[in-house]
Formats: structure tokens, sequence, C-alpha cells
């Protein structure tokens, strides 16, 4: 008895000729490094952008006295180079003892 071959169209043998083909264990494994360094990398970031934040409201802050002295401009003293919320126009921050 002959056996009768089997005949295909193009696109079924296509479809039927693959084998299943998954993602290479290296390409998951990459994939997964670099997620989680995006991660690490986020939370850098994030911790970066707080402390800039509570630094800048610090500087918004800062007040001259009591802990130093308001002295007018051209006073010969140690000078505190920053910007006070207390000073008005025309005055340095002197460390307190300091004015010569």
């Amino acid at each position: 008895m002959r056996q009768r071959k089997l005949r295909f169209s193009s696109l079924e043998k296509l479809c039927f000729s693959r084998r299943a083909q998954g993602l290479p264990l290296n390409t998951i494994i990459i994939a997964a490094l670099g997620l989680i360094v995006l991660v690490i990398i986020a939370v850098l970031v994030q911790n970066q952008i707080t402390k800039s934040s509570k630094g800048i409201k610090q500087v918004e802050e800062n007040m001259c006295e009591p802990d130093n002295e308001a002295k007018p401009i051209g006073t010969d003293c140690d000078v505190i180079y920053a910007s006070f919320k207390d000073l008005k126009p025309g005055f340095i921050c002197c460390r307190k003892g300091t004015v010569k």
C-alpha cells in the first residue's frame, strides 16, 4: 500500500514548520538586570531631589539673629556669607563677638 503525501500551502508550511521559539534565558536575565538598575537610579535621583529641596527650604529660613549680629555694610567683622531672611538691605551678618 502506498502512503499518500499531504500537500501543504506555503502559509501552512510556515505555520507548522516553526518550532516554539521563546526568549533565550540570557535575554530575560539582561532585561531583569536592566530593570533593577533603572529602579536603583530612580531611587537615587529621588533621594537627591528630596535633599536639595530640604536644603533650599533651609536657606529660605536662615536667620542672622539671635545667634549672630546684623551690622551695617562696612563693619569690620567676620562676615557670614549667606542669604538671611531677617537682614534689611544695607546690612551684613557678623559672627557674634567679632566686631572690631
